[in-house]
């Protein structure tokens, strides 16, 4: 069990947890601590140094637009969708104190494959949500089918070799989740021990040993 002044340390992180945007409010983080919290995410660990994402902010003012183009996806995935789902699909976009949607952006690089790019990429993320945290602000990345769309990240200025992890919402809690499952180390926790090879006893001249 760890110390006192150990778990006091750590504190933010193990106090943080996603917190959904109808949790969320008014104000954002302005400027200046969304770039700290872009400078936290440089510093995750990263083969190669290749910083393989970016985000992109969704300003106040162009929210509306933003709405626009979640109810044309909402449409395309499904023709006969009703009114009070359109509704629900630009409240995503109208109602977050701050958006920003995070790409994964993988480079072409020897020695570094994709699958350790991505994992740079959600080290990077996790970064960011921590910072925010530890900033005093509630955030989650919310996924889901639009975040596969082409035309909806065409429109959002995406590469055909770029991918849209998810939208990211950060804003002032104006009410406390519930609590975080507790989880046991243990569960994830595992002491490797090498596999212990067969001995061969010696065998009778002429014949095959047996292990």
């Amino acid at each position: 069990m760890a110390d006192d002044a150990a778990e006091q340390r750590l504190q933010a992180l193990l106090t943080r947890r996603s917190v959904s945007p109808k949790r969320l409010r008014e104000p954002a983080p302005d400027s200046a601590m969304l770039d700290l919290m872009l400078q936290a995410a440089l510093r995750a660990p990263d083969h190669g140094d290749l910083k393989p994402w970016r985000v992109i902010e969704f300003p106040r003012e162009t929210r509306p637009q933003l709405a626009r183009l979640f109810e044309d996806e909402k449409r395309r995935r499904d023709p006969l969708v009703g009114p009070a789902d359109l509704r629900r699909a630009a409240d995503h976009a109208l109602h977050a104190p701050m958006m920003l949607g995070f790409v994964v952006a993988p480079r072409l690089r020897a020695g570094v494959p994709q699958i350790e790019q991505w994992l740079a990429a959600g080290a990077a993320l996790g970064n960011l949500l921590n910072a925010a945290h530890e900033l005093g602000y509630g955030a989650i990345m919310l996924s889901g089918e639009r975040c596969h769309d082409r035309m909806l990240l065409s429109e959002l200025g995406l590469a055909n070799d770029e991918w849209l992890a998810g939208f990211v919402t950060i804003g002032t809690i104006a009410q406390a989740p519930p609590e975080a499952r507790t989880r046991l180390s243990q569960q994830f926790w595992r002491c490797w021990s090498p596999r212990v090879a067969p001995t061969l006893r010696p065998s009778p001249q002429g014949s095959r040993s047996t292990p």
